[in-house]
């Protein structure tokens, strides 16, 4: 996996990663993708295949959608780059470890906290590698979706260190990775890995920020949960008043036939069992 100039589109820079739950810790499966994560797979084959059909459009969406230090003011571009694969071994080793990386994240924080800290490592990916183009001229474009995913890699290693990453615990290979970028780009010359240093460093900020506001009972992340654990009460509180309800339905039932039901009851034990299907799922 990698982010790449587009000047090195014929580079190999590739990551396999793996990840998953079983057993007693987080190991190579083949895990369920999640939401959002399905979403951003989508997307990121429809930017990468629907252009293989025209180059004429292919052509527009880098021109308008890559990352540069030339184009650093039109701020869409921080998300958009983060969408465009320069080829085939590109999309499909970030697509590798966007699977097996993100689901955990996202089973643990939601899709909207996933999402956000998606974008967030990717953005900062982008603003490493346009400080790096201010000092080191003639920087092409970069595109990619590895600042997200180096994100992603690194938030497991923080808060999954059983995890394994092909045979090794997950923190030894963010260690290697951290030191195998900063020599690339002090003798290779490879800046664009400077973007998958900053999505790591991107990644234990906002966990850094995150146990802090959970440890000061401040910030967006205590109000999500307070927010999230109050709705969930309301649920449980709701549900068991429809519970106790459905319970005397079914003795009127039992002990006079289901044609003694009138619409308003039938609807009562409609409504448990949808609520009750949502609150066994939310708990998985």
């Amino acid at each position: 996996m990698g982010l790449r100039n587009q000047n090195q589109w014929g580079d190999s820079n590739n990551d396999p990663t793996s990840g998953g739950q079983s057993g007693g810790g987080l190991r190579l499966a083949l895990p369920k993708p999640t939401p959002a994560v399905i979403a951003i797979m989508i997307a990121c084959a429809a930017l990468f295949i629907i252009p293989i059909f025209s180059t004429t459009l292919r052509s527009w969406l880098f021109k308008n959608l890559d990352i540069s230090l030339s184009g650093a003011g039109e701020v869409w571009r921080f998300i958009t780059f983060q969408f465009l694969h320069a080829d085939a071994s590109h999309f499909m080793w970030n697509m590798v470890g966007l699977y097996f990386f993100a689901p955990p994240l996202e089973r643990a924080w939601g899709s909207r906290h996933f999402t956000a800290f998606y974008l967030f490592c990717g953005t900062v990916a982008g603003l490493c590698y346009i400080v790096m183009s201010m000092v080191v001229p003639n920087l092409s474009p970069l595109v990619g979706a590895s600042g997200g995913i180096m994100g992603c890699l690194m938030a497991c290693a923080i808060l999954y260190p059983e995890m394994i990453f092909i045979i090794v615990p997950i923190r030894w290979a963010a260690a290697f990775l951290v030191a195998l970028y900063l020599l690339s780009i002090l003798s290779d010359r490879n800046y664009s890995d400077a973007a998958h240093l900053g999505g790591m460093m991107a990644a234990a900020i906002w966990i850094a920020a995150g146990r802090a506001a959970a440890h000061y009972d401040w910030g967006p992340w205590s109000i999500a949960d307070r927010m999230r654990q109050r709705s969930r009460q309301r649920q449980a509180q709701r549900l068991a008043k429809l519970q106790q309800e459905a319970d005397r339905i079914l003795d009127k039932v039992h002990t006079q036939g289901i044609a003694s039901l009138t619409d308003r009851e039938k609807k009562t034990l409609q409504d448990a069992t949808r609520l009750q299907r949502e609150h066994d799922r939310q708990g998985r």
